[in-house]
């Protein structure tokens, strides 16, 4: 597609790599590790080639130009990689093409970046303001690579923006400006923190006043170039880190970001005035699948962190909560001088949160119990049943509860009756059928279900036509892990949620049981069945020989014979 070879001929991939990850020099060519998600190394195998316009990762084999670099990094589709392309290049990408938005787009990152240029300058002529920051700890490394500015005057930055040839329809579209006519800056008298997107074009500003004045923070509204539910600050120099650590740390704040990054934790990001969104994630989950949630000791934080922890569930994500201690935010614990790595260390998971925010008197067997069914109402609603398992022996755990009553619990509150029911469990669980799936299902490898489905087959005299279907499979194909998929792939959700529930249920239940034991309990399994075989064809047979049925007598005789030899009689 010539718009393809537009682009990429427009671009220096080495720019465009760079962006993304550290190159180095390597002869003619240069090298990093690799910036993909999911491939971590120590020692670089990532090669681009300025000559070609080539990228190759020796590691994991992903190669390419600059539109596939993009479709990677990005984890996005071939259309939003030339968009981004486009917003590098200037090209015209597709039909539907709107100029005007795409200039405004253009001019507005290009307002920023002197915007930028002109605080950081006003910034060197205020020492106070400078000493401000020094006192906090901030060093002149992050004083500029965070580009801290310092709003100083009412007019100054308008005129110095309008020397730069930008309209007032432009400046008043940067919403840098409270009223454009009055040339009124909104953030005057305060340290500016830029926003920058993954591409680090500066598209917002968050101002802290230095004086006691209100506001304490200010905060860019929406633009055609920021949407704060789909950015997250620090990330632009967080990336790497984070791919390379595989994991990242969520804070609330801006400083907080900044102390944790000065203290050597670059895999740090926060939140951009607003809560965790379902976008954010959308940004994470191509670095990592690992997030440490970091918000501030007050009384705000829990409600965060909930709603954090709501909007992260079934996303494929392993959450851990560092706490603080109350009032405290990460910013007081780098210059306390404590180990903020104990603190990681030390992070908790989700069910440990809310059991420990509770207000529940663990001591207490009533407080105990309705925390056990609140906990296992949040549960339910997780998708995957590793994870479930994981939580459930944790509730077990930390609630001092034997993991039989926790199960046992989840079970009622996963499967629960309906009134037309028996309350007699004999309804539900004494099936023999049953049992020997849910066995099976429970077995650990190809070769154990093997072992299992062999002694069934050894052990069951009697079938019938009415045998469960989904056994009568397993006896047939149920030859490995893979086999036994397919053959629950073609059960309803409920039944195939039914039978994996119970036959990790089961695993529990005999972990600490020897393969024997295991082995003795099937083949008892077998005997149960037998006998709930032959009692209901012995019901069956009797009704026909009522009726004068010459070969039911016949079969009931065989029948009789057989079940003498097995002790049922």
């Amino acid at each position: 597609m010539w718009i393809v070879e537009d682009l990429e001929s427009a671009i220096d991939i080495v720019d465009l790599v760079s962006k993304y990850t550290s190159l180095k020099k390597s002869g003619v060519n240069f090298k990093s590790n690799c910036p993909f998600p999911g491939h971590s190394e120590k020692t670089p195998s990532f090669m681009v080639s300025k000559s070609k316009q080539l990228w190759y990762c020796f590691g994991c084999h992903k190669w390419g130009g600059p539109v596939k670099f993009i479709m990677d990094i990005e984890n996005c589709e071939f259309k939003e990689a030339i968009e981004i392309l486009g917003n590098f290049t200037g090209i015209k990408v597709n039909s539907n093409f709107d100029k005007e938005k795409f200039e405004t787009k253009k001019n507005l990152y290009s307002l920023y970046k002197d915007a930028v240029a002109y605080y950081q300058s006003a910034l060197k002529n205020y020492p106070e303001m400078k000493k401000y920051l020094m006192d906090r700890n901030l060093t002149t490394e992050t004083i500029e690579k965070f580009h801290f500015w310092y709003a100083d005057s009412w007019l100054n930055l308008y005129n110095y923006l309008r020397n730069k040839w930008y309209d007032d329809a432009l400046i008043e579209e940067s919403k840098i400006f409270l009223d454009v006519r009055g040339r009124k800056d909104k953030f005057i008298n305060r340290i500016i923190f830029p926003i920058q997107n993954q591409r680090w074009d500066f598209i917002a500003l968050a101002g802290r006043i230095v004086w006691e004045w209100e506001p304490k923070y200010l905060n860019s509204p929406a633009s055609h170039i920021y949407d704060k539910s789909n950015v997250l600050y620090g990330l632009y120099n967080a990336r790497n880190t984070i791919t390379k650590e595989n994991f990242i740390i969520i804070t609330e704040w801006y400083m907080d970001t900044i102390a944790l990054q000065e203290a050597g934790f670059f895999n740090t990001v926060a939140v951009s005035g607003t809560a965790l969104t379902e976008k954010h994630l959308s940004v994470i989950k191509r670095l990592t699948h690992k997030i440490y949630l970091c918000f501030d000791g007050d009384n705000a934080w829990e409600k965060a962190t909930k709603h954090s922890l709501e909007i992260m569930k079934n996303k494929g994500f392993e959450v851990r909560i560092i706490l603080l201690p109350k009032g405290k935010d990460p910013d007081d614990i780098i210059k306390s001088g404590k180990d903020f790595w104990e603190l990681i260390s030390n992070a908790v998971t989700p069910i440990w949160f809310y059991i420990e925010k509770s207000n529940f008197n663990l001591e207490s067997i009533e407080d105990k119990k309705k925390a056990l069914s609140e906990l296992l109402d949040i549960i339910k609603s997780y998708s995957d049943n590793i994870e479930k398992d994981f939580y459930l022996k944790e509730i077990s755990k930390l609630l001092d509860i034997s993991s039989k009553i926790v199960y046992d619990s989840f079970n009622r509150v996963r499967f629960p009756k309906n009134n037309d029911e028996k309350d007699d469990e004999k309804s539900y669980v004494a099936k023999s059928e049953d049992i020997a799936i849910w066995y099976l299902l429970a077995s650990n490898s190809d070769e154990e279900l093997k072992r299992n489905i062999q002694l069934l087959k050894e052990h069951i005299t009697f079938l019938s036509p009415n045998t469960n279907k989904t056994l009568s499979l397993f006896l047939e194909n149920g030859n490995s892990k893979v086999e036994e998929n397919e053959i629950l792939s073609h059960l309803e959700l409920n039944e195939k949620e039914k039978y994996r529930w119970i036959g990790l249920k089961i695993e529990i239940e005999n972990k600490e049981k020897t393969k024997e034991v295991i082995e003795r309990e099937i083949i008892k399994t077998a005997t149960w069945m037998n006998k709930e075989i032959y009692k209901n064809k012995v019901e069956l047979l009797k009704t026909k020989m009522n009726s004068w049925d010459s070969e039911a007598l016949k079969e009931y005789s065989e029948l009789i014979k057989e079940a003498k030899k097995l002790w049922m009689k």
